[in-house]
């Protein structure tokens, strides 16, 4: 049976209002994404559409709408129709936003819905070549010896590494000194050259340079050790149990969409997912499948909202809850 009639049913079964298109029209599937291309949650949707235009039996676009944090693409999710062709591909900034953004002109609870986990991204805490640790205790020694004297990079404030560099400085109790940078990648020659100390970022974008010896790793910041990288220590082994992080993204609808068309959508996802060359291909790029359906989702969002919330009130960087 085609998706189309699949949905229709359901909807008029539910009487929802005629606004709930039929996904056996030529309406496209959109996908707004807060990064620019080439980004993680660019990359993400780009990979999944190939798959979910079949599926779904309508076009699949991707639309990069960066800026405020993902809350310009965001708003546009919110303000489409709840007819489930309108997405939003988000990161982490879904759980911190709420806290360093609280009044973007819509409700992150009731005006969007989530559908599905997609992705994980594992972190990697590095350190200068000329930097003498090699693992977080070293690091937690140092610095309580001569405090601000170790200078960590950090990347825009709400990112996944910048969370992680507030979780080494507070759960290790130290008084770091942070550098601000656009992203980890703009530190890369600054570490390199022993400019900075440490840094935190993706395994894509940090572990080339210890394979190649420039930089060293210290940790993997979540647990299990990465089949990418399995002779690095997670940072419970490394010294700081508390340092439990990693960048993932997932995929939301506009509020209101009805249940139904989420359950589809999150089925659809879930199967692409599922594809060993989709597996295949995000593993070349650092990236781990890292599904939820949207019931666990929303519980996983609410309880890293929690947590951050609650790093981000003791942060280290003046302003950065503000």
């Amino acid at each position: 049976m085609k998706l189309g009639i699949i949905l229709l049913g359901a909807l008029l079964s539910a009487a929802q209002p005629a606004a709930a298109q039929d996904w056996s029209g030529t309406k496209p599937l959109r996908f707004e994404t807060g990064s620019a291309a080439g980004g993680m949650t660019d990359i993400v949707p780009r990979e999944l559409s190939k798959y979910l235009a079949e599926s779904v039996g309508v076009p699949v676009v991707v639309e990069n709408r960066p800026g405020a944090g993902g809350n310009i693409a965001a708003a546009i999710v919110t303000k489409a129709e709840p007819d489930g062709h309108t997405l939003l591909v988000t990161g982490s900034n879904q759980a911190v936003n709420p806290t360093l953004l609280p009044n973007p002109g819509f409700d992150y609870e009731r005006d969007l819905v989530p559908v599905s986990m997609a992705v994980s991204v594992k972190l990697l805490l590095v350190a200068a070549p000329a930097f003498p640790a090699k693992n977080i205790t070293d690091v937690i020694k140092i610095a309580k010896q001569k405090p601000k004297s170790v200078s960590v990079a950090m990347s825009v404030i709400g990112t996944p590494g910048h969370l992680a560099a507030e979780m080494l400085a507070q759960y290790g109790d130290i008084d770091l000194t942070f550098v601000p940078y656009g992203g980890i990648t703009e530190a890369i020659p600054d570490l390199i050259a022993n400019r900075v100390d440490l840094a935190v970022g993706s395994m894509a974008s940090l572990l080339p340079q210890v394979r190649s010896g420039a930089l060293k790793a210290l940790a993997v910041t979540s647990p299990p050790r990465s089949p990418l990288a399995p002779d690095i220590p997670t940072s419970a082994e490394a010294g700081l149990p508390a340092m439990q992080i990693h960048g993932w993204i997932c995929i939301m609808g506009t509020g209101g969409t009805p249940a139904p068309i989420i359950a589809r959508l999150d089925k659809e996802i879930a199967k692409a997912l599922a594809l060993p060359e989709v597996r295949d291909a995000f593993a070349k790029q650092g990236v781990e499948i890292f599904y939820m359906n949207s019931q666990q989702l929303g519980e996983f969002l609410h309880s890293e909202a929690a947590r951050f919330s609650s790093l981000l009130e003791h942060s280290r960087v003046k302003g950065a809850s503000q």
